[in-house]
């Protein structure tokens, strides 16, 4: 089902008699409805098939060929997601979203499942899921799925999918972003689901290419046969605007309305019906060769237009003020009526500020804006503003936020909140690197955010940072023996930076004191430590190694030794690349064979948590209070929301090091490379080296500093 909303606290949706457009695509202006002749074919920016449309709270979105999914701004359609939710390009078949529209659900071929948030924009892949079926058995579904509908508000959402084996799947969203799926079931006899359309969170009916309709009340658990008792062909999809109140469509350009106990009949021409969209008594169907039917008042359907001569596949009703849309073959897109536009543009922005003086900042976005509660200068997307004291602006604004500077005050210091949700203005803003000048030519493997930061390396060299310059503080490690230092970590407080390296060498440096301290070949281990990580404040902290073989050993310090545990293999014996507490007890640790572990007693035992189907060496991991993130050998990322991973394709090159520090990231790697975590996810940054960057850290003080081969160090002042 491409769309469904019969939510009628939303606004009534225009008339498929009005409306005329403006020149569509991109750089098109906002629509008036006007005519019957006003369909207006919109340039698409993806050379793509286009399966299915629908009414996001920002409005149209369409996915498709390639794991495409668009959106419509006031300035035309733009790619939210190139890839799909698993960067594999699988095909998508058909899209929905939630009542209030905050959620985008997809689905496709490969058994891939995704959904978007458009206020965060935050993507999560729920990807062929291990479910169970009628018969008691267990399987992960990786077929194509046709068709899939949503009901109810963002985070409290049913979605039902359907697949080319006529088997349908329930699924409700949990607590921690996670999906609590149901039993698959066959409504049918095996054929073909074509349409899902979900008229309350637990009820709703699906569509098959024999002619039948099956309705549940239940969520999906039963299902019991509704008709079409009249049809003479297949079914392609269906919509429902209430409990008793449903359109299939199909072949030969039938067209059957559900009005219980019975359905009738209109037979709209000969082409094919391929899509329907429902709301309250209004409706649209689009089909082949371009086809678009009109739902009368008399509820009967007409043929009104053809705008395309390309097949469309999905179709959706305007809602909340947006177009009427319809998507499919050849890229494409057809659109009626008018977009919101001043102070009535769907997303909002607000700043504020905590400290005296004012900031004076720059704010661009690649559509509209508009002032909703500010004294400022806009033009062409831009604004420039002044923060003053007790000073709260607010903006409306569409499409993307292309950056944020401040030219005058602390930007750290700003209260920034996008569409309601607070966010770090250093995920908005753009800063280079730099190379700074170190004390030595070695290698640097690993870094700290201590109180000054800590970086070490090759022949053992400990470098600190103070007053913006670096100095050795060690030549030769902990023991004077030279081993390479493969790996650092500080403790919460930053009183103190463990590091760790070849022939089982681990020191403690106490900043205070600029005193390293020898804890090298615990237990008697004297393999290499690829990793440490370090919980708790100092004099009390709790410490994890890892090496190349698998195996974690975990310590605590109690103000002059380290009690030592037992030594864990939490996985298979792979190489363990990274390791990171979120709090004093709870750590993780990634590894090459792609999987991911957590302790939650501070590495006494572990569970693995990750990475189901994972195909890349995970080089490191980073915890933060929101969420965890993996770097990935093909220059992935790999963010856990607590209950599923979403994969991000996020440098050109291999990453290596990664670290996150409230809702900030930075990850880096081979050849120079570097990506941050900015507002839509990460993205590649330009840095001014070629050198392997091996590690990352986030200082408090909005320092980001990355160090690497021949002594590369690169800072990037945020502030």
């Amino acid at each position: 089902m491409v769309t469904r909303d019969g939510n009628t606290t939303r606004r009534t949706v225009l008339k498929l008699t009005g409306a005329a457009l403006v020149a569509g695509g991109l750089g098109a202006g906002p629509a008036s409805a006007e005519s019957d002749d006003d369909w207006t074919e919109a340039d698409v920016p993806s050379d793509v098939e286009l399966s299915g449309t629908a009414i996001s709270s920002h409005g149209p979105v369409a996915a498709g060929e390639g794991g495409v999914v668009l959106a419509r701004r006031v300035t035309g359609w733009e790619p939210i997601i190139e890839v799909g939710p698993t960067t594999e390009s699988n095909p998508l078949n058909d899209i929905a979203v939630t009542d209030d529209g905050r959620h985008v659900w997809f689905a496709g071929g490969s058994g891939v499942i995704g959904r978007y948030d458009v206020e965060a924009h935050q993507l999560t892949d729920y990807s062929a899921p291990e479910v169970e079926d009628e018969d008691g058995d267990t399987s992960e579904k990786t077929s194509t799925w046709e068709a899939l509908d949503v009901a109810g508000d963002a985070g409290e959402e049913r979605v039902v999918l359907a697949n080319g084996s006529g088997e349908a799947l329930p699924g409700e969203l949990t607590d921690d972003g996670g999906v609590d799926w149901g039993t698959v079931i066959e409504p049918g006899a095996g054929t073909t689901i074509t349409g899902v359309a979900l008229y309350e969170r637990d009820a709703g009916f699906v569509a098959d290419s024999e002619g039948s309709v099956y309705e549940t009340t239940d969520g999906g658990e039963s299902w019991s046969e509704e008709g079409v008792y009249v049809a003479e062909v297949g079914l392609e999809d269906i919509a429902a605007a209430g409990e008793s109140d449903a359109t299939a469509v199909g072949e030969s350009g039938f067209i059957y309305e559900y009005n219980d106990p019975g359905w009738d009949e209109a037979d709209v021409g000969e082409e094919t019906v391929l899509a329907v969209s429902r709301n309250d008594g209004d409706g649209l169907a689009v089909g082949a060769s371009g086809f678009v039917y009109e739902r009368t008042d008399d509820e009967t359907w007409e043929e009104t237009v053809q705008p395309a001569e390309s097949d469309l596949r999905g179709a959706a009703l305007g809602t909340d003020g947006f177009l009427d849309v319809a998507v499919g073959a050849s890229a494409t897109a057809i659109e009626q009526g008018s977009y919101p536009e001043g102070t009535d543009l769907p997303q909002t922005i607000t700043l504020s500020k905590e400290v005296p003086a004012p900031i004076e900042y720059t704010l661009e976005v690649n559509g509209e804006i508009a002032a909703l509660d500010a004294d400022t200068e806009i033009e062409d997307g831009t604004v420039e503003g002044t923060l003053g004291n007790g000073d709260e602006h607010e903006f409306a604004f569409d499409g993307r936020i292309d950056d944020f500077e401040v030219s005058r005050g602390p930007l750290p210091q700003l209260n920034v909140s996008v569409n309601g949700l607070e966010v770090s203005p250093l995920r908005l803003s753009d800063r280079e690197w730099s190379v700074v000048d170190v004390p030595i030519g070695s290698a640097l493997y690993g870094a700290a955010a201590a109180s000054s930061p800590i970086a070490a390396g090759e022949g053992g060299r400990v470098l600190r940072r103070e007053d913006g310059e670096w100095y050795v503080v060690a030549d030769d490690g902990p023991t004077g023996n030279e081993s390479p230092l493969n790996d650092a970590a500080a403790t919460a407080d930053g009183d103190v930076a463990w590091v760790a390296g070849g022939s089982g060498v681990v020191g403690r440096y106490d900043l205070a004191d600029d005193e390293l301290e020898d804890f090298s070949a615990p237990m008697e281990m004297t393999s290499t430590w690829e990793a440490v990580a370090v919980g708790g404040d100092a004099g009390s902290e709790r410490v994890v190694l890892a090496n190349g073989s698998g195996e974690v050993l975990p310590g605590e310090y109690d103000g002059e030794s380290v009690d030592w545990g037992d030594v864990v293999e939490p996985g298979g014996g792979s190489s363990v690349g990274g390791a990171s507490f979120l709090d004093d007890a709870t750590v993780y640790v990634s590894d090459t064979n792609s999987k991911i572990y957590r302790s939650d007693d501070a590495g006494e035992s572990w569970e693995e948590i990750g990475i189901d189907g994972g195909s890349v060496a995970l080089t490191d991991v980073a915890a933060s209070d929101d969420d965890v993130h993996a770097a990935g050998g093909d220059g992935s990322t790999f963010r856990y929301n607590g209950a599923v991973w979403t994969k991000k394709a996020a440098a050109d090159g291999e990453l290596l090091g990664v670290d996150r520090r409230n809702d900030r990231g930075v990850a880096v790697g081979a050849s120079g490379t570097a990506a941050t975590r900015r507002l839509y996810g990460w993205e590649a940054d330009e840095t001014p080296t070629d050198a392997e960057l091996r590690d990352v850290v986030l200082t408090d003080d909005f320092l980001d500093i990355a160090v690497g081969g021949e002594g590369t160090v690169l800072e990037r002042d945020r502030r």
